[in-house]
């Protein structure tokens, strides 16, 4: 796999500026993230990476509009939708999609894989059956099952399968940004190199961009170009993927990289 060229001066796709999340329990604010800022533009991937409990998938989820955010801005291609409504997330639903580790999250088991396919397109269109069935039988071809798929339930596919008609279910309303939460961390290793290729391929051929969120540099190393290394809710190291693996600044970022075995000896993470 090799990374995409992306334009440096083009405006960000998605721009997020010093942006904070909170959770209240028992009527005290626990911050998950603290003054995040980081930038994806057009055909780009950049990375989040840190530890189970580092904020990463909080901050994707604020992207998504399924967590509140405390301060800060989210842009969306030149428009803030920092605190976009319902309505208005539906609307956005069309350009920002998601694909999460446990596929069956966004399949229902009820519903053939066709049904589940066309049943965004249907909400947001007034295409026509057979435009519909197309598109559907498009983009089980682009992430490599047969077009007799549609036919079939869910459960009747392996677990690489179904993370594949997951992607299918994100791409079919042809979304400017995928946000990727630990899309092959439960996958084997062999079927993680699979995926892994299969997103690189989509972006090669679609443009789309994504924030590939993962705890394991290893599964970033030749999807990303950049990375951003959150610790604790803070981010601790951002840079080209080029330049972290080299020459890795923090403590936590070179653990990290000795943990996925592409790094030296573990340092002690100070605060």
């Amino acid at each position: 796999m090799s990374t995409t060229e992306v334009s440096t001066t083009e405006r960000p796709l998605l721009d997020i500026r010093d942006l904070s999340v909170s959770y209240h329990r028992r009527g005290k604010g626990t911050p998950a993230i603290r003054d995040v800022s980081l930038d994806i533009r057009p055909g780009e991937t950049v990375a989040l990476v840190g530890e189970s409990g580092s904020g990463k998938s909080t901050l994707g989820r604020a992207v998504l509009g399924l967590t509140a955010a405390t301060q800060g801005t989210l842009l969306f291609d030149g428009q803030d939708i920092t605190h976009a409504g319902a309505a208005r997330r539906r609307e956005l639903s069309k350009s920002i999609q998601a694909v999460f580790q446990d596929p069956n999250g966004s399949l229902n088991p009820a519903l053939t894989v066709g049904q589940t396919l066309a049943e965004p397109l249907l909400v947001h269109s007034r295409d026509e059956r057979a435009v519909v069935l197309e598109r559907v039988r498009e983009v089980l071809a682009l992430v490599g099952l047969p077009a007799a798929a549609a036919d079939r339930y869910p459960r009747q596919f392996s677990g690489g399968q179904r993370q594949r008609i997951a992607i299918a279910r994100a791409l079919v309303m042809s979304p400017k940004l995928i946000v990727c939460d630990e899309p092959v961390s439960a996958l084997d290793l062999s079927v993680q190199a699979q995926i892994l290729n299969l997103f690189t391929d989509l972006q090669r051929e679609t443009g789309v961009s994504y924030l590939f969120i993962s705890h394991d540099l290893a599964v970033v190393r030749h999807l990303a170009q950049r990375i951003v290394v959150l610790y604790r809710g803070d981010v601790v190291e951002r840079g080209t993927t080029e330049e972290v693996y080299a020459d890795a600044e923090h403590p936590y970022t070179r653990r990290l990289l000795a943990a996925a075995g592409v790094g030296g000896t573990p340092a002690p993470v100070a605060r």
